[in-house]
């Protein structure tokens, strides 16, 4: 009887050390159960491949009547916005017909991943699902969950959201809008005196965190009910910075990724919050460090508000010669011109996008790709059929092929819920729903995709 002897495998977190340096591996096959030698390396074994969830949000909806196929199942017949993405037609399905109870008007941002009426008078902020997900799956990785904009922050306090992520205690994250600032986040190493100095930092916050904690519990007997309420409220936020900073804290230590450095060039042109952002260079780039995050597997969930509500902070092409703002055209008024130029701003929106899935189907990942391994939402709070309507949103759901999600081409499922397909991405991450789950706002999957 022959046994086969087979090689210990490496560990997922292996690190290259000499010469003062310590370098992590990129994912290898040698690391995987299924491998024998070094060179003879086996596939990455389905149970040890990373699964994850990219939620991206277009504001202000898109021109559905352009966009939306006349037909269904994966032989429909292209749309001049759907076009640019032919090349991987059977890697995506477009769903319509989905609704938002609370959305519609200019300020879905918001609802998009919580689901909720969180602007009304008293309403209570909630969690947003891509932050459900990172408490679910987020401790495996350097960061738990990226939170991306178009916009730098929040703008909580304004009118217009810059985050899709809202933390469990309701509170917003701030989003990062710079490519070559993500990428030093990402990859840039530190020395051994900014650790230091981030150290120190840790110690002088959780000081701090301690002290205002051991206030609001001396307050708390003073207090009537609706003000214990809300201090409880105050205290989880403090709880959430605490739990942040320590998995934050937790990663310092650990070198992050190697990876070829990408030549940028003028950075205040990559700075939407600057002058003279040049928005195709600027968005591709983007979606190549977050191909680079997810790849690396220093993250695996991500939210991207691409494009905002209102003031879409893109420049809606204006290099590209287009005479009118997004929203302007949004409200056209069946103006022939605006609707030219909005069907055509979109299709140069859609090639962005098709740029990003074929860069996750060209990075090879075990027996698939990366894209094959990622969930990548595509959608807005905005109605395909008129101006911002919370009924027949633009969705679109890409990837997942190795979870198991079965492509439907052009899927219409009229007055579902959106929280429904966010349900769905749950159910291929392998990650039991939330209690109250999108307020109530989500009651099943959509099982033609599973």
């Amino acid at each position: 009887m022959n046994i086969l002897k087979r090689r210990p495998t490496l560990a997922r977190r292996t690190f290259l050390k000499g010469a003062g340096i310590s370098l992590a591996l990129p994912w290898l096959d040698a690391m995987s159960v299924n491998s024998r030698s070094v060179t003879t390396a086996g596939d990455i074994a389905p149970n040890e491949t990373p699964r994850r969830a990219v939620f991206c949000f277009f504001g202000l909806g898109i021109n559905g009547r352009d966009f939306t196929p006349a037909d269904t199942g994966v032989d429909y017949t292209a749309t001049p916005i759907l076009k640019p993405l032919e090349g991987v037609r059977r890697e995506f399905t477009v769903v319509s017909g989905l609704k938002l109870t609370y959305s519609g008007g200019h300020v879905g941002d918001r609802t998009f991943l919580t689901g909720t009426n969180t602007r009304s008078a008293g309403a209570k902020l909630r969690v947003s699902c891509d932050q459900e997900l990172a408490q679910a799956i987020g401790r495996q990785t350097r960061f738990p969950s990226l939170s991306l904009g178009i916009k730098r922050g929040t703008g909580f306090g304004g009118y217009y959201d810059q985050t899709l992520s809202w933390s469990p205690s309701g509170t917003p994250i701030p989003s990062e809008n710079r490519p070559h600032v993500l990428f030093d986040q990402l990859f840039r190493q530190d020395t051994d005196e900014s650790l230091n100095a981030r150290e120190a930092e840790f110690v002088r916050r959780s000081s701090v965190l301690d002290s205002l904690s051991d206030e609001a519990r001396r307050l708390n007997g003073t207090l009537g009910v609706d003000d214990r309420r809300k201090l409880d409220e105050y205290l989880t936020g403090v709880r959430d910075l605490e739990r942040r900073m320590q998995e934050e804290k937790d990663w310092l230590r650990k070198p992050k990724p190697s990876v070829a450095a990408i030549q940028f060039g003028k950075e205040q042109s990559l700075d939407p919050d600057k002058s003279g952002l040049e928005y195709r260079r600027y968005q591709r780039l983007m979606y190549d460090v977050i191909a680079l995050a997810l790849q690396t597997d220093s993250t695996r969930v991500i939210a991207y508000l691409a494009r905002m509500d209102g003031s879409d902070g893109t420049g809606a092409w204006k290099d590209m010669g287009n005479p009118y703002n997004y929203h302007g055209m949004t409200h056209h008024g069946e103006d022939a011109d605006m609707l030219k130029w909005w069907t055509q701003a979109d299709i140069w929106y859609m090639e962005d996008w098709a740029y990003f899935l074929n860069k996750l189907k060209s990075i090879k990942e075990g027996d698939g790709t990366l894209l094959d391994h990622t969930l990548v939402a595509y959608g807005s709070s905005g109605g395909a059929i008129n101006a911002h309507h919370n009924h027949h949103l633009p969705a679109m759901l890409a990837g997942g092929a190795r979870l198991g999600v079965k492509h439907q081409g052009h899927l219409i499922k009229e007055d579902v819920r959106l929280g429904n397909l966010w349900s769905t991405v749950f159910d291929r991450m392998q990650v039991p729903l939330p209690k109250n789950f999108q307020g109530g706002e989500a009651d099943g999957l959509i099982k033609e995709l599973v």
